[in-house]
C-alpha cells in the first residue's frame, strides 16, 4: 500500500471522528492505518539514516 493512501485514510478516519463517535470497526481501521503509517514512516527514516555515511576531516580522499 502506498504512502499517499495510507495517509488519505488516516485523514480520513480523523475527519469522521471530529465528526462523530467512531464505531468499533472504525476504531480498528483507524488504529491499523496508523500502524501502517508509523512502520512506513519509520522505515524511511532509517532507510535515510543508514545511507548517511559520517566524514571525519582525518579521513578526507
Amino acid at each position: 500500500m502506498e504512502m499517499n493512501s495510507i495517509i488519505k485514510m488516516v485523514n480520513y478516519y480523523s475527519g469522521l471522528a471530529k465528526q462523530r463517535e467512531l464505531t468499533e470497526i472504525e476504531k480498528q481501521d483507524r488504529e491499523k492505518y496508523r500502524k501502517i503509517y508509523l512502520e512506513k514512516f519509520r522505515a524511511q527514516v532509517r532507510g535515510h539514516l543508514d545511507s548517511i555515511k559520517i566524514v571525519n576531516e582525518n579521513e578526507i580522499n
